[in-house]
């Protein structure tokens, strides 16, 4: 009777334990798959992220052609392009999906690899070279420090890198500033600078997370006119007048000054309700970007941090409404201003229709009343 109890408790646990071993191979067998999917994400996420760095580069180089393009266009209008000036045109265009190889030898190679680790690692010599270039020369520059030597847009050793060179940069332009107005609002190779780097991968993706709905909402509206200035709105109303009635009014003359156009009572009633749309569009805005205030990327935040210590520093009596207005030229005139009013530039949305008029003007506006807040 022993025996047989004996014999069954043994069965019984060799059971027990052959269940537990299938268990646990099973785990086993779904943690490997769990690491080995981990492992597949992981790679998807750095080919995005090095497919975006790449994708960055070449709008850059796409915007200064056009840029470039738009300055020789301006010259023809006035003369004629001669055939050299062509021919200077199209060597200046580079294909950006075909590289060049370069043929260097081992020695030489050597040489550049030693160059280029010295610039990026020590930025105070690429933030002297910043200073110096011209404005019609900052654009390669740029494309070669934002998208080269400093190409990998999430690697924060790099990032780290390039913001200290900023952070010369910036030091110096206050040094050097005259009058506390024209801080960071000219047009200059710094700007330049600054602007550029919110066009990186991060910026990108923090203004389409934050502005893209919104965006698209609002230019479904194809109609809706929130036309507020008043020669316009004058304008406007005459001819919708003399398309309904087939004549012009005597009292609505054309070719009015804009003090004329403000003072009529049919146009203030316009604008009135117009503005007040308009102010509670441009809050929903505001109220949008500063909800998001904790995932602006840490860069810009870095700069817009800068921007304040070196303020106070060098002026060390402005005001608190003074420093804020210098970080919001940086903010919202070189970051958030240019993709609400361009934002098919920005990819925010798919296209924006030739015709519809009202809602670029409307975005126009939109952009201005941000800046104004």
């Amino acid at each position: 009777m022993n025996k047989t109890l004996a014999q069954a408790a043994s069965q019984g646990s060799n059971r027990s334990t052959n269940r537990f071993s299938a268990l646990q191979s099973l785990a086993a067998e779904q943690d490997t798959e769990i690491e080995d999917e981990l492992a597949r994400s992981q790679k998807r996420l750095r080919d995005l992220k090095a497919r975006i760095s790449a994708q960055s580069k070449k709008n850059f180089v796409l915007e200064r052609d056009v840029r470039y393009l738009d300055s020789r266009i301006a010259l023809l209008i006035q003369n004629r392009m001669a055939l050299d000036e062509r021919e200077e045109v199209r060597e200046h265009l580079e294909d950006v999906d075909e590289g060049q190889d370069a043929n260097l030898d081992d020695r030489r190679m050597q040489q550049y690899a030693n160059l280029f680790f010295l610039l990026q690692s020590e930025p105070r010599h690429i933030a002297s070279l910043c200073r110096l270039v011209s404005l019609s020369e900052i654009d390669t520059l740029l494309q070669t420090v934002m998208f080269t030597l400093y190409g990998n847009q999430y690697e924060s050793r790099e990032e780290h890198l390039l913001l200290t060179m900023f952070q010369s940069v910036l030091s110096a332009q206050f040094e050097t500033a005259t009058e506390f107005g024209s801080l960071l609002r000219a047009n200059t190779p710094v700007s330049r600078m600054m602007t550029t780097y919110t066009r990186r991968g991060p910026g990108q993706s923090y203004l389409k997370g934050v502005l893209a709905e919104r965006i698209n909402s609002l230019i479904e509206h194809k109609d809706l006119n929130l036309e507020i200035n008043p020669l316009k709105v004058y304008e406007q109303m005459i001819n919708s007048i003399q398309d309904e009635t087939g004549e012009l009014p005597t009292d609505l003359p054309k070719g009015v000054s804009p003090e004329v156009a403000a003072s009529n009572p049919d146009v203030q009633n316009i604008i009135a309700p117009r503005l007040t749309m308009l102010m509670e569009i441009a809050n929903s805005f505001l109220l949008t970007i500063m909800d998001s205030i904790d995932s602006v990327p840490y860069g810009i935040r870095w700069i817009c941090k800068q921007i304040r210590s070196l303020t106070k520093r060098k002026y060390p009596e402005a005001t608190d409404y003074a420093i804020c207005s210098l970080i919001g030229g940086f903010f919202f005139l070189r970051f958030i201003n240019p993709a609400i009013v361009t934002p098919q530039a920005y990819m925010l949305i798919d296209s924006l229709p030739a015709s519809a008029k009202h809602p670029r003007r409307t975005l126009t506006l939109v952009r201005s009343l941000t800046s104004r807040f």
